[in-house]
């Protein structure tokens, strides 16, 4: 009885408080803040739950590795281009060396000849022209000199050229001609070899035998080999109208290079009497000149936007623009331009300037680890210079 009673009070009670006027809205905020603690309690246990289930189910994966920056790469120091030749970083200055020839201002037909420097050498004379009157022969490693008294009918001694035995050179005439001349370096004797009627010629020689490129009539010139002991001439080549008697013979290791009439280069053995024509990749070639590594040759007359090739036995390179002239030593070729003197190591291709800044210079000859040249940044007297550039 008492139990049933308790229950009459406890509906009593809700009737009670259905009537209180703002019973509704108390019920309204009951049912949000057990909303609000329903959504808490889900964020905060329910949430990390699952995600570590999630996180269990993919634990077999390798986890994405953090990038890390690169460490910036130590740059390298840049090698030094060519630092084993002879004028890499050269004190020029030091390196080159005036020749002083006493008694006589002027110097002309230089060439180099194993370790020597060979020229004519003189003075002025009363008319106003030079005449080279002696034969100068400068030993590159003494520092040594010698004047030869040559044989001279005529005005000047021109183009000497020199081996072991022989002295060859033109006895020539103040307005071209005279002499071509062979003096015996061992007997001191001197004979003509011929009489020379018009130009100055330039001769070369090998062994017992000279040669050189002769006009022989209005148009024509030949190409003439003499026997230096006997004075017998034999003619290689003969020039009907052909730019190419102009180009200059050459001799070398006991072979000739010329251009033949029709322009191809060829190299001729005197003891044999055999020749072939050299396969170069050229239009043209003028002045070749040979070494025991190839042949050099301009492919114009001189001109000023002329180049000067190398051909090496297999392919034909270029080793210079815009030169005039050249010279071949061994494994360089030397050449000017605009005053100035170069040197092209042919081995790698590289390129010297062999000329101070404040100078000017004319490059006069080139041969074995030497090349010569006149200072010319004044005039009052013929300075040559030389250095040895060879590596």
């Amino acid at each position: 009885m008492k139990h049933e009673k308790r229950y009459r009070s406890t509906e009593k009670i809700k009737n009670r408080f259905k009537r209180f006027r703002l019973a509704p809205y108390l019920e309204i905020l009951l049912g949000l803040a057990l909303l609000a603690a329903l959504v808490w309690a889900a964020w905060t246990y329910v949430v990390p739950f699952f995600k570590g289930l999630a996180s269990h189910a993919y634990s077999c994966a390798e986890p994405e590795a953090t990038p890390t920056p690169s460490p910036e790469p130590t740059p390298e120091p840049t090698p030094d281009p060519y630092p084993g030749h002879k004028l890499y970083n050269a004190d020029l200055k030091t390196m080159q060396t005036e020749i002083v020839i006493p008694e006589y201002q002027y110097a002309s037909d230089v060439s180099v000849v194993g370790d020597t420097i060979l020229c004519a050498v003189g003075n002025y004379t009363p008319d106003g022209t030079a005449a080279f009157v002696r034969a100068y022969l400068y030993d590159t490693k003494a520092g040594t000199h010698t004047f030869l008294a040559l044989p001279l009918q005529y005005k000047s001694i021109r183009f000497p050229a020199m081996n072991e035995r022989w002295i060859v050179y033109l006895d020539a005439a103040a307005n071209g001609g005279g002499r071509m001349m062979a003096y015996d370096r061992q007997s001191g004797g001197a004979r003509a070899l011929k009489t020379v009627h018009a130009g100055l010629l330039r001769p070369v020689v090998i062994g017992d035998t000279a040669f050189w490129i002769e006009r022989t009539g209005q148009s024509r010139d030949k190409l003439f080999a003499v026997d230096l002991e006997t004075g017998e001439s034999a003619t290689l080549a003969i020039y009907d109208g052909s730019p190419y008697a102009l180009s200059k013979p050459f001799a070398y290791g006991g072979r000739l290079v010329y251009v033949s009439p029709e322009g191809a280069l060829v190299s001729f053995d005197p003891a044999s009497g055999e020749s072939e024509t050299v396969p170069v990749d050229a239009d043209y070639v003028h002045d070749p000149q040979m070494n025991a590594d190839g042949i050099a040759f301009l492919d114009s007359d001189h001109a000023a936007d002329g180049r000067v090739l190398f051909y090496d036995g297999e392919k034909t390179v270029e080793a210079a623009t815009g030169a005039v002239d050249f010279f071949l030593g061994d494994g360089f070729i030397a050449y000017s331009r605009y005053d100035k003197n170069y040197v092209y190591y042919y081995g790698d291709g590289t390129t010297f300037c062999t000329t101070r800044s404040d100078e000017t210079a004319m490059l006069l000859a080139a041969g074995g680890d030497v090349i010569v040249w006149m200072d010319v940044t004044w005039r009052d007297k013929d300075i040559m210079e030389f250095m040895t550039v060879g590596d």
